[in-house]
């Protein structure tokens, strides 16, 4: 088709421009189900509820292109004592020639406020690693010296945080910040600055009626000098067996999600996208699905 390889020229394009000029970049995981799974984004979350969990997300947005972002990620959940909660995250992302790799280990404590509110804290330490393989990028006319050899942050330490309050009848805003430390590549950086986000997320839950209820959810990203990006997300859960959402990004997607409780421990979510955004004139392919394994179950499982 004539826009292949259309992606891949932007995002060297967009290297380039990085390590010419003066500029600032995000190196961020992107991905939609994160009610499904908030840990990613917030180390508060381990330890909130009465189970433990296994899950794992695979995201391919933009299919159909060579050098398409993908992204896999696994976390570990467990509840540890009454108000404790213990978690291991890793992660996977890659967009072109840019792979980003991490691991890290979650803790958080749970604190009542009242009868109804509770604080959630918690911190992330780990290691992660940026790397560019410029090696792997196929040129029309070869020889560029500035695509002979790879470079990489090398394996560096980072470290997170996160802030939730919740009440009983599933109200819920959390603050966090799962990366703090910047990516650089030290002498070969050039202008290169990273930039790190803030996360803020507010939801609640609304029953209509026995059978179903609604999970209405927000997540905002802010970092400096980077435009404001939120998505708006509506999900019901319909007969404690069924979920069926629909999410918006600013300026970037519409997605519609499904949800299926399979076993008393296992649920399958995928979600599909469907860009708005200059892409959607080469492509409208962006798949996302998740496995949770829960564990530990005292009680019926409630939709996170």
């Amino acid at each position: 088709m004539p826009f292949q390889g259309m992606l891949m020229a932007i995002l060297v394009a967009m290297l380039l421009g990085v390590f010419t000029h003066e500029s600032k970049g995000q190196i961020e995981t992107m991905y939609s189900l994160y009610r499904f799974n908030p840990q990613i984004i917030t180390p508060a979350h381990v330890g909130s509820s009465d189970v433990s969990d296994i899950t794992v997300i695979n995201r391919r947005q933009w299919t159909g292109f060579e050098g398409s972002p993908t992204t896999f990620a696994a976390s570990l959940n467990s509840k540890w004592g009454e108000n404790k909660g213990l978690g291991v995250v890793a992660l996977m992302d890659q967009a072109g020639p840019i792979k980003t790799t991490a691991i890290s280990a979650d803790f958080a404590y749970h604190v009542p406020l009242s009868d109804k509110w509770t604080m959630s804290g918690g911190i992330r330490g780990g290691f992660s690693n940026l790397t560019i393989q410029w090696s792997a990028i196929r040129l029309t006319h070869g020889g560029d010296d500035n695509f002979q050899e790879d470079i990489s942050s090398g394996l560096k330490f980072n470290t997170g945080w996160g802030l939730r309050f919740s009440k009983g009848d599933g109200l819920f805003l959390s603050l966090s910040q799962p990366r703090v430390l910047k990516y650089d590549f030290g002498a070969a950086s050039g202008g290169y600055k990273d930039v790190d986000y803030l996360y803020t997320m507010v939801g609640t839950k609304v029953r209509l009626g026995s059978q179903i209820t609604l999970y209405p959810s927000a997540l905002v990203r802010i970092a400096t000098d980077v435009p404001l990006s939120y998505d708006l997300n509506v999900n019901s859960h319909i007969h404690d067996k069924f979920d069926l959402g629909f999410s918006y990004r600013k300026g970037d997607s519409y997605g519609i999600r499904l949800g299926f409780q399979a076993t008393k421990n296992l649920y399958a979510g995928y979600v599909y996208e469907l860009p708005i955004s200059a892409i959607s004139k080469v492509t409208t392919q962006t798949h996302e699905i998740a496995l949770r394994f829960t564990f530990n179950k005292k009680n019926s499982l409630e939709t996170k």
